[in-house]
């Protein structure tokens, strides 16, 4: 009888309260980037600014370029920024 009620006496000593996890904060998915047209100049989502050529297309500062093709912004690895009020909107 003892132990049963030392048993009882112990289980009400335990915390039924969840644990605390680790918190991970995972960047938002699907966030889009913009670049930004200021005149005659694109600033791009990193704040660098570049100057479209003619055709409407730019180099980038490590040498890729960004096409213009049919109102679009294609990017190197092939991604589309579509037009939008203040500039692009990319994936």
């Amino acid at each position: 009888m003892a132990a049963a009620a030392m048993a009882m006496l112990m289980a009400g000593c335990v915390s039924s309260r969840p644990q605390p996890q680790p918190v991970s904060v995972a960047p938002a998915a699907g966030v889009a980037k913009q670049i930004l047209r200021d005149g005659g100049q694109l600033v791009l989502p990193d704040g660098t600014r570049v100057t479209p050529d003619t055709t409407g297309g730019f180099l980038l500062p490590n040498g890729d370029y960004v096409r213009r093709e049919r109102g679009a912004l294609v990017l190197p690895t092939g991604a589309r920024c579509a037009p939008s009020a203040a500039g692009y909107i990319c994936p």
